[in-house]
């Protein structure tokens, strides 16, 4: 009889001990190890507990749902076990729910309005299945979802909400997304109502040709969507040019060409001074055995010749004055300035014209009076342009001919041509 009862009690021990393991093993909470791309959603799935449950037992934010790669977190016991203690009223409604539940994978276009639609129930009731929080709504191309429902014969196309990703994968893009964001970026091109083209040449650059414009690189960037290099033959379009090229290569052949006839008119008279001269000295034995009245009558053909020679000498003049002043080109501005290591604009033209032994005075109001007033249509070359009014004149510049004037134009610039097309003289004066 004791040893029955002994027997009976050593089970009725071991029983219970076994029921408090088991008891134990499936109330203990499982621990997890976060790795990489883990999230509170996708341990939810893995484990078969919401969302919600995992972030209270963790403490987790349940607005941001964030955890660390590495972080130990506890998954509790499954919530359909806790709400079979908890709730036994319920276990009857989802067991039916359980029988009628279905997977889906999501694909991309997909979102919980749409498969709510498709299989004929609501987003609410979608959240509820997948453990979802009430405001959620960000759903991932790849995603599984539990469905309760049925395959609608018609599908109703999405109207309201767009495919998105989950809250915790945020560096996952949606390529739809970044392709509108990438032609959102590209650089609109500028174009002017005041613009030229230019066809790109061999050896030229973006630098180059902002200089022969006279714009800035930045701007011929803004107006052509530029690669690495410029190509042989590309069409680049000039915003607001303020310089011709062709204008000033022909304004610059034309000083050339002047240059040429001036030097021309120069040996022509260089030569007739000459065979002026020679008679002159085959004749002095004569003359010296003439009486004064000869020798007076004698001298008087080449005193007659003399106006002739100083009306070419004057034509030739302001083509020379032309040449002469763009050989400066280059040169910087100083303030105040008269001599090559730098100019001022009333420093360039006294300094070229007192190489021709012409003294106009230092400052553009003495040199408005270097010669008579004319238009700047009357205006030949070599002639002074001044701009503003006389008596206050604030600029002075030498004409070349066409449009095209040189100049010593301002601080930090050089002596360059300009173009009457973009500052356009107030008069001119042809000096005596």
């Amino acid at each position: 009889m004791n040893h029955t009862a002994r027997k009976l009690l050593v089970g009725t021990v071991g029983a219970a001990g076994l029921f408090l393991a088991t008891t134990a093993t499936a109330n203990a909470d499982t621990t997890h190890k976060v790795a990489k791309n883990d999230t509170v959603w996708d341990l939810s799935q893995k484990y078969g507990v919401s969302i919600q449950a995992i972030e209270t037992l963790n403490n987790i934010d349940q607005n941001s749902h964030l955890i660390v790669t590495g972080q130990t977190l506890k998954v509790p016991a499954k919530d359909a076990q806790v709400a079979k203690n908890n709730a036994p009223a319920q276990v009857t409604d989802k067991k039916a729910d359980t029988a009628n539940t279905s997977e889906v994978t999501v694909k991309a276009g997909d979102t919980l309005w749409t498969l709510a639609q498709q299989y004929n129930t609501s987003v609410e009731k979608l959240r509820e299945l997948n453990g979802l929080a009430a405001d959620a709504y960000l759903i991932h191309p790849g995603n599984v979802l539990k469905v309760n429902g049925t395959v609608q014969a018609t599908q109703q196309p999405a109207q309201t909400e767009q495919p998105v990703q989950q809250q915790a994968q945020p560096e996952q893009p949606v390529v739809q997304q970044e392709a509108t964001q990438e032609q959102a970026q590209e650089p609109q091109l500028v174009v002017s109502a005041n613009h030229t083209t230019h066809t790109v040449q061999a050896g030229e650059s973006l630098y180059s040709i902002a200089q022969a414009y006279g714009v800035t690189v930045d701007s011929l960037r803004a107006a052509n969507n530029l690669g690495a290099t410029l190509l042989v033959g590309q069409t680049l379009t000039i915003n607001d040019p303020a310089k011709d090229p062709a204008q000033e290569a022909a304004a610059q052949q034309a000083a050339a060409q002047a240059q040429q006839e001036a030097a021309a008119q120069q040996a022509t008279q260089q030569q007739a001074a000459t065979q002026v001269q020679q008679p002159a000295q085959n004749q002095a034995p004569a003359q010296t055995q003439a009486p004064a009245q000869q020798v007076q009558q004698q001298a008087q053909p080449a005193q007659v010749q003399q106006p002739q020679q100083q009306v070419v000498s004057t034509s030739a003049d302001g083509a020379a004055i032309a040449a002469y002043a763009q050989s400066f080109i280059g040169t910087p501005y100083v303030w105040g300035g008269s001599t090559p290591s730098g100019f001022d604009c009333s420093g360039l033209t006294q300094y070229v014209y007192a190489h021709f032994g012409k003294q106009i005075g230092r400052n553009t109001i003495a040199q408005e009076s270097a010669g008579a007033h004319i238009p700047v249509s009357q205006a030949q070359v070599g002639d002074l342009l001044f701009w503003g009014t006389p008596g206050s004149t604030y600029h002075v510049a030498i004409y070349l001919g066409g449009n095209s004037f040189v100049a010593a134009p301002e601080p930090g610039q050089s002596v360059k041509i300009g173009n009457m097309a973009y500052f356009m003289p107030s008069f001119a004066v042809h000096v005596n």
